[in-house]
């Protein structure tokens, strides 16, 4: 199985529990579960859930069952991420994934409420499962590590009190690791826990995690400047036009590809060496990210 094989398959199981354990129709608020939903089911290759089955599968988990609340609850949480991330306040932006987006259709207020609603559920979900609780709570707080205030959240306000100001290197780096990076490394993380990984093992991933998702936004950083807006599913140039801190502002375009290709081959280097042949999966995905439109 390749890696596109890979997400394919494992995308479509994550969608099946999704539709399971958040169903359209269920308790609460008719209107905010249906915005919750909307954004949910709005598309996207649900990499932050693969990425935690890859984990799991890596560090030895032989039931995929096991970690799937968790998987699902990371798909649940970025949604929330792209939700608020979208709003006038934020970035801004009019479309995700090719639909409108939530405040466009709901308005900004719902939109913020889906947001936090999502984030909370989300956390209910995470604890579910037969994983044992003293493990929970440890990915859990690999989860909040991650995205507080030396994490996503930490680095949206980087990237916000970024723009228009004066852009280095160190400033692009810190952003990045903590807005993309630090979530990928946690659902690789999450997985091996689950899986009851060795300590060596998860040190390993944490590593990769991190390089994945530095490359992962320097290709995102890229793309706005050089994609295609039916491929993206929203408005190209945002980020340029925007004033925002990204690698192709501080670089250049061709240094961010010269960058990304050597995260890209790092990326290897690091997987046969923590996972010999077993690897492959990590090594193909690094090539994934180097070379995706969307």
């Amino acid at each position: 199985m390749d890696i596109k094989e890979y997400v394919t398959i494992r995308s479509k199981l994550v969608n099946e529990k999704l539709e399971e354990l958040f169903p359209k129709s269920g308790p609460g608020i008719p209107i905010l579960r249906e915005s919750m939903y909307y954004s949910l089911v709005a598309g996207g290759k649900r990499l932050r859930p693969v990425l935690c089955i890859l984990g799991y599968e890596l560090s030895g988990g032989q039931n995929i069952d096991e970690v799937m609340p968790q998987a699902c609850a990371l798909e649940m949480i970025h949604t929330f991420t792209l939700i608020h991330d979208d709003l006038p306040a934020m970035d801004d932006d009019d479309f995700r994934r090719g639909k409108p987006s939530n405040h466009k259709v709901y308005g900004e207020a719902a939109a913020i409420l889906a947001g936090d609603a999502l984030f909370v559920e989300a956390v209910g979900i995470f604890l579910q499962g037969v994983i044992p609780d003293e493990l929970k709570v440890r990915m859990l707080e690999v989860l909040v590590n991650a995205l507080g205030v030396d994490g996503v959240i930490g680095g949206q306000v980087l990237d916000i009190r970024a723009e228009g100001r004066v852009h280095t290197r160190n400033l692009v780096e810190s952003i990045h690791l903590r807005k993309t990076a630090r979530f990928i490394e946690a659902s690789l993380v999450i997985g091996a826990i689950g899986a009851r990984a060795a300590e060596s093992t998860i040190e390993k991933l944490k590593t990769i995690g991190i390089d994945l998702g530095v490359l992962f936004q320097i290709i995102d950083d890229i793309l706005d400047e050089t994609g295609e807006e039916r491929e993206l599913g929203k408005k190209l140039k945002k980020d340029h036009e925007g004033g925002k801190c990204t690698y192709p502002k501080v670089m250049g375009l061709d240094n961010s590809i010269k960058e990304a290709k050597k995260l890209t081959e790092k990326v290897k280097i690091e997987a046969k060496a923590a996972f010999g042949e077993k690897g492959a999966l990590l090594e193909e995905l690094a090539e994934y990210f180097l070379n995706r439109r969307n």
